[in-house]
């Protein structure tokens, strides 16, 4: 049994996962999330850190979240296709 096409397509999902978790989370978007997951009543917060690139503005703490969000799915995919490169000689 060939596992090639198994690793390749895990190894593809992986680069995917990490290309988007390159993605910037702007100021705008973070407020707007947080709007969202704030209970009725409760006090918005509205702190965080911004970093300015440019003409750009990004919100410091909610990329890293994003980022690391998706690295953990990205690393398990990696971790999976690692597995099933290591296997295939032995089946």
């Amino acid at each position: 049994m060939d596992l090639a096409p198994v690793t390749i397509a895990i190894a593809l999902i992986s680069a995917a996962l990490w290309f988007y978790a390159c993605k910037t989370v702007s100021r705008k978007q973070e407020l707007a999330r947080r709007i969202r997951a704030a209970a009725p009543g409760e006090q918005l917060d509205r702190g965080g850190v911004e970093i300015v690139d440019g003409q750009a503005r990004y919100d410091l703490i909610a990329t890293l979240r994003h980022q690391a969000r998706w690295n953990r799915f990205a690393a398990l995919f990696t971790a999976l296709a690692l597995i099933a490169q290591a296997v295939d000689p032995l089946v």
